[in-house]
């Protein structure tokens, strides 16, 4: 009966949630939908994950809203406030430790999240993961604020972007994780500009500071950073163009030596392809230096928690991806990850189909395969079916 009446005190707490947004988003649209702008989405996530032989099962549950409110009081200032808000329940927090510090954004200055309720196998929270002010003049353009500073170029892997990385096995979180930082940028031209960024850490040895020049030249967009990740001297170079009808990109990020540590390299190439029968075809290649380059038997050192200097754990990647617009209502895609030096393989596939004009339900499976002692098997499977209503 206190499980029921738990789901019960869930349901009326999102119930009354949603009406709250409905009001304000009538009310913005009606009364000052210039100044003020509210936008937002409810999705249901529900998560199987199966073990190599498909005997074991681990079952996850995630209802996940999000508000996004978009201030527009002057053509000089604008600013930003979205929040996430996440019930999880089911065995994967049953299993996982510490469930509620694992899903925080360890890239955040200052905790800005609120637990509401934690059981053994139940966890919501909601976090703030948007907060921003930005300031237009002419040529400047200051934001302070929480933040996604995106020096990105390529699609899965980005070397350049060292403030915030992007885990592409995350495919539920389309905004991607944001900074605590200020960000100043001056045009010097309509293809140029230059952009001074610096964001603060729970602790000083992981704050990061940088400078980016970017321009065009002979049709390809190019760009040049340096600075400071985790007291860490780095500089960067990335480039955007296309060879012949196909697109070519690519980012370097070089990591110095620092205290006992060698110097790092992550590079990545890119190419991108769209045949006229509207197949999209991406393939890419990342190096990282200090990646594992052999086969392992213990899969716990393979470590997916990425960051600028760990965005595969292994040396030498390959990615195929393919993608169709099948429908104007139904689309799907798969990508194909090998890493030859450790025989890890990554295979995710999915599916997407529009409901109706705000709702979309999908279907992503990813599944691990690796060398275990020398056997090349299927070492973990997992299968996500999600529905999202947006408003």
């Amino acid at each position: 009966m206190a499980d029921v009446g738990c789901f019960q005190r869930i349901f009326i707490f999102f119930s009354l949630f949603l009406l709250l947004q409905n009001s304000l988003f009538a009310q913005s649209e009606t009364e000052r939908p210039k100044k003020l702008e509210l936008r937002g989405y409810v999705k249901d996530l529900q998560s199987l994950t199966f073990d190599k032989n498909f005997d074991s099962l681990i079952t996850g549950n995630l209802i996940h809203n999000r508000m996004n409110l978009r201030w527009n009081p002057s053509q000089k200032f604008k600013g930003a406030a979205e929040f996430r808000t996440r019930l999880f329940w089911g065995e994967e927090v049953k299993y996982t430790p510490e469930f509620s510090a694992a899903i925080r954004n360890s890239n955040e200055w200052i905790n800005a999240s609120v637990t509401w309720f934690e059981t053994e196998s139940m966890v919501m929270q909601t976090y703030i993961d948007r907060f921003w002010l930005e300031y237009q003049h002419q040529n400047w353009e200051i934001r302070l604020g929480r933040q996604r500073i995106n020096w990105g170029i390529a699609t899965i892997w980005n070397p350049n972007d060292i403030f915030n990385t992007y885990n592409f096995l995350d495919f539920d979180y389309e905004e991607r994780p944001g900074r605590d930082a200020v960000k100043v940028r001056y045009r010097l031209s309509q293809t140029s500009s230059i952009e001074l960024a610096a964001s603060a850490a729970d602790e000083s040895n992981k704050a990061v500071a940088a400078i980016k020049y970017n321009f065009n030249r002979s049709t390809y967009d190019f760009q040049f950073s340096g600075g400071v990740y985790h007291e860490i001297l780095t500089l960067g170079t990335g480039w955007s163009g296309s060879i012949g009808q196909a697109g070519f990109k690519g980012e370097l990020q070089y990591f110095a030596p620092h205290q006992d540590t060698t110097s790092q390299i992550n590079l990545v190439l890119e190419s991108d392809y769209v045949f006229e029968k509207g197949w999209y075809v991406n393939l890419g290649f990342l190096f990282n230096s200090k990646g594992m380059d052999d086969p392992v038997e213990n899969l716990s050192l393979f470590n997916f928690q990425l960051s600028p200097q760990n965005l595969m754990p292994t040396k030498w990647n390959g990615v195929f991806t393919t993608a169709k617009q099948f429908t104007p209502l139904l689309s799907g895609q798969v990508a194909v990850i090998y890493a030859p030096g450790t025989r890890l393989m990554l295979v995710l596939p999915s599916v997407q189909y529009n409901l109706s004009t705000n709702l979309d339900v999908d279907f992503t499976w990813q599944s691990f395969y690796a060398e275990q002692y020398q056997d090349f098997q299927g070492v973990i499977h997992r299968g996500y079916l999600r529905m999202k209503w947006s408003f």
